[in-house]
């Protein structure tokens, strides 16, 4: 017997356990009360969190009578190390800027991983057996906006303007939406790679371009106009499964003494414990997964079950309009 098939039975044993019902697809992504603090065993690596950020928790507000525009920046995913490689694979990051009229003064936001990417997509596995996540992401806010840096390999682009009022709105929701949605998910997953209503979203990614969408959505909430003839693709990394199978909390995995699940969901996450060059990491992680056609997904704090199917993972980068030009 293939030990995906081994695995498959396993799981459907956990699931007469812990009496899993049929799901409303996509599960919602779990928002929190307020931000726990980050695990002081959970490090950035080569480069720190905001490191010219204002201080946790902080917005610039303007003067009511201001008018601010908006402007969509994206650049390649880590391009301070591999410059446009990443861009083309469409492995794009996605932040905003703002300038005051007013003031001219600019301001650039980004919501992104306080701990590093791959630590937000696979846990560590401690020696005792134990899986620590270091999975949270935060909004980065910081004074000016590095033409240069976005523009070398991406692009600042104007998509609307807003009063100063309005601006202020937004920035009070910033400041709730950090609060309390905290952690980063890097994978969408769907039964299918088409494009049409056969396709079902069971688990939709939680990552800087999510942010990006959710703050056009605020700001045209308060009134924001957009631009009609900006177009934006935005980066998700998809894997494509048959119907996930709830397995539980680890807490539940561990008490349920199938030495054969907790061995399994082990050796799965220790092949991606080495924590040095991205680049590899992810090649490696894509190689893994492509050759045993399986995954133990983490969401919401419960691990779920993933037979995965053809074309198993991919790269998207699809147009999703702006608000109001839809």
């Amino acid at each position: 017997m293939k030990s995906s098939s081994l695995l498959g039975i396993l799981v459907n044993i956990a699931l007469s356990v812990i009496n899993a019902d049929a799901y409303t697809w996509p599960i919602p992504y779990q928002h929190v009360s307020e931000r726990p603090k980050n695990d002081p065993y959970c490090q950035a690596g080569l480069v720190p969190f905001c490191p010219t950020g204002k201080s946790t928790n902080s917005m610039p507000f303007v003067d009511p009578g201001d008018t601010v525009e908006v402007f969509a920046l994206k650049k390649p995913v880590w391009s301070f190390q591999y410059g446009p490689l990443l861009g083309f694979f469409n492995i794009m990051h996605d932040g905003l800027g703002f300038r005051s009229k007013k003031t001219g003064l600019n301001y650039t936001m980004e919501w992104y991983e306080l701990d590093q990417l791959f630590n937000c997509t696979f846990p560590h596995l401690l020696e005792n057996g134990n899986l620590k996540w270091c999975n949270q992401g935060a909004l980065c806010v910081y004074d000016g906006i590095n033409d240069t840096v976005w523009n070398q390999y991406g692009f600042v682009k104007k998509v609307s303007e807003v009063s100063g009022t309005q601006f202020n709105m937004f920035a009070n929701w910033s400041l709730y939406d950090n609060n309390t949605a905290v952690y980063y998910e890097t994978w969408s997953v769907y039964n299918n790679n088409n494009t049409d209503s056969s396709q079902v979203m069971f688990f939709d990614s939680f990552d800087c371009a999510s942010w990006v969408l959710r703050a056009f959505d605020q700001l045209y909430a308060v009134g924001a106009k957009f631009d009609e003839s900006v177009k934006l693709n935005y980066t998700r990394l998809n894997l494509y499964s048959h119907t996930p199978q709830l397995i539980g909390n680890y807490s539940q995995i561990i008490n349920s003494k199938n030495e054969t699940l907790i061995k399994g969901i082990r050796e799965f996450y220790k092949t991606f414990q080495k924590r040095s060059d991205y680049l590899e990491q992810f090649t490696e992680a894509y190689n893994e997964i492509f050759m045993k056609k399986e995954f133990y997904f983490y969401y919401n704090d419960l691990y779920w079950y993933l037979t995965l199917r053809s074309p198993f993972i991919k790269i998207t980068y699809y147009n999703i309009p702006l608000p109001g030009t839809r």
